[in-house]
């Protein structure tokens, strides 16, 4: 494992509130190669984003639009992008990044582009089936051919990095999960490894069993804690204390 991802980890246990989690990822962000980071969430309602909100490296002009003007209820990201937990690749000149966008649309993405949000790699959160949904958005300002390697080198860590930042932001808010061991052995150690950034068929041989056994380790671990991706599974099994890096 990659100790400065480590390092992440640990140092994120310690945070106490919103801003130092979402300074620490920026900081992370940054070490990557990313220079920007922004946190944006809201609620749906009858079909519209209701109360956006951000926590983001922008202009400040930027942050006021998006939170009390208006501009964040016509965020591409959260109206099309967080439909799935799927991390993506945003190009704000590039309208097919959102399929369904419209003009009004593309005036907010001219709008992150001023802020240097040029290429972005999009990591939802939580869905509009949430109380609250949302995610992160890393962004590079450089060109096409530096995003692709960032993206290449990176992408993997920095999607568990943001899904275990919004963890413990709501581990902190509701509480931590109970004391009682919830995993396996054989589930726990299937979780180490995938944070490691093994695949299913590493894993398996590693573990010495099929890769469907695996698999089958890996979803019984999701349903215990409730958790819609591999990544939260993670997330929530280090803040619980299953497992530890």
């Amino acid at each position: 494992m990659d100790s400065r991802f480590g390092g992440f980890v640990d140092e994120l246990t310690t945070l106490p509130d919103a801003v130092s989690i979402w300074r620490h990822t920026a900081d992370y962000a940054a070490n990557a190669g990313y220079s920007g980071c922004s946190l944006v969430l809201g609620e749906m309602s009858d079909g519209h984003i209701r109360r956006p909100r951000i926590i983001s490296s922008f202009s400040a002009d930027f942050r006021q639009a998006y939170a009390q003007e208006g501009l964040g209820e016509i965020d591409p990201f959260l109206l099309f992008s967080c439909t799935s937990l799927s991390a993506k690749k945003i190009v704000t000149r590039d309208l097919s990044s959102f399929p369904g966008a419209c003009p009004q649309h593309k005036m907010f993405l001219e709008h992150a582009a001023e802020n240097g949000a040029v290429n972005n790699l999009g990591i939802p959160v939580r869905t509009p089936d949430n109380d609250v949904f949302g995610g992160w958005i890393f962004s590079n300002s450089e060109t096409d051919e530096h995003f692709e390697k960032l993206h290449c080198d990176h992408s993997t860590q920095m999607h568990l990095a943001a899904v275990l930042a919004y963890e413990r932001m709501v581990a902190l808010g509701l509480g931590s999960m109970g004391k009682e061991q919830l995993l396996s052995d054989r589930e726990r150690e299937c979780l180490i490894w995938l944070c490691a950034g093994l695949r299913v068929s590493m894993i398996a041989q590693r573990l010495s069993l099929s890769e469907s056994a695996v698999r089958l380790y890996i979803t019984n671990a999701r349903r215990k804690f409730g958790a819609r991706t591999r990544e939260q599974a993670i997330a929530r099994a280090i803040f619980s204390g299953e497992i530890n890096l």
